[in-house]
């Protein structure tokens, strides 16, 4: 294996790399660093001669990342991360002079819910700021946590050691169906919710705390769709003999007029909605800033712990 001597890195290397990796493309990366194309290939030719490895390949749309790439990108990324965290001094941190991207993952549930007044906030506080939302990782919490790969993760998980968490807010389950629906009046029974057909509100495309608890009471629905997505939902139970079951404080963000909110006939569990990160950012100032925002803006709109 080719011995690497920190003596011989130029640190600018690696975030050229990172800025490759992410972007997918050397002219957005040399964009993105105010460097030239030229200047951004010459410092890949570098690269390629350090690793012994074409590092990127061009495609028909887009540099691809070879193995060896995808191996250096999380502890390059990570790097970079502490680097700047080092040179963000404690008693100096502020919101508005930062200029930082945080990788939050969570579900359209907690789009919707959360980042509307997130986002009011950090418009006053800390202009320069980049929020990146992903859909919530097919792979394990931890993992996207211990790597990197998130700052945040917002949502309800099964975590373990090294990962902290705090409660954002509690929710609850309601029904919602149109306004003109026909065999639903004031009070759902639950012989007419089992009688009528539901979607299926499914962000992660499994079976949720809902189904679970629903079997338990052997309660079964006939369901004609379920979706991924919240948005196209209240289109499809307008006029409709169609019912939802989700999250009370969704619903209310919805904001439709024409679907109105329904007591669940049954006993259902609570939702409570945390946030998660790594212990190795619980210090980090701006992330400790960025936690304290999120919590903060639910507490701001009355959804919030207090």
């Amino acid at each position: 294996m080719k011995t690497i001597h920190l003596k011989n890195i130029d640190l600018n290397l690696l975030l050229i790399f990172d800025c490759i990796y992410q972007e997918g493309s050397i002219t957005e990366a040399g964009d993105r660093l105010d460097r030239t194309q030229s200047a951004v290939s010459h410092a890949l030719e570098r690269l390629r001669k350090l690793f012994d490895d074409p590092l990127f390949v061009r495609t028909a749309n887009r540099m691809r990342p070879t193995p060896r790439a995808q191996q250096l990108a999380g502890p390059i990324q990570m790097a970079l991360k502490n680097i700047q965290d080092v040179l963000i001094l404690p008693d100096r941190f502020s919101p508005e002079k930062l200029e930082r991207t945080f990788i939050i993952s969570m579900s359209d549930y907690c789009e919707t819910v959360i980042l509307p007044s997130l986002m009011r906030q950090l418009s006053r506080q800390a202009p320069a700021v980049r929020i990146e939302v992903l859909a919530p990782a097919t792979s394990e919490p931890q993992q996207g946590l211990e790597s990197g790969a998130f700052d945040l993760i917002i949502g309800n998980k099964d975590v373990s050691t090294g990962i902290f968490q705090q409660k954002l807010f509690d929710d609850e389950f309601i029904c919602m169906v149109s306004n003109d629906h026909s065999g639903i009046g004031e009070e759902l029974t639950l012989e007419t919710y089992v009688a009528n057909p539901h979607i299926i509100f499914a962000p992660s495309g499994k079976k949720d705390r809902l189904e679970k608890s629903l079997r338990k009471q052997g309660i079964k629905r006939h369901v004609v769709l379920q979706v991924p997505h919240i948005l196209v939902i209240p289109q499809i139970l307008k006029g409709t003999p169609y019912l939802v079951t989700l999250p009370r404080k969704l619903a209310e963000a919805l904001d439709v007029t024409f679907l109105r909110m329904l007591k669940p006939p049954m006993m259902l569990p609570g939702i409570p909605v945390m946030q998660y990160w790594h212990e190795a950012m619980n210090n980090d100032p701006a992330h400790r800033w960025l936690r304290k925002t999120v919590h903060g803006s639910m507490a701001g709109s009355g959804l919030g712990e207090e």
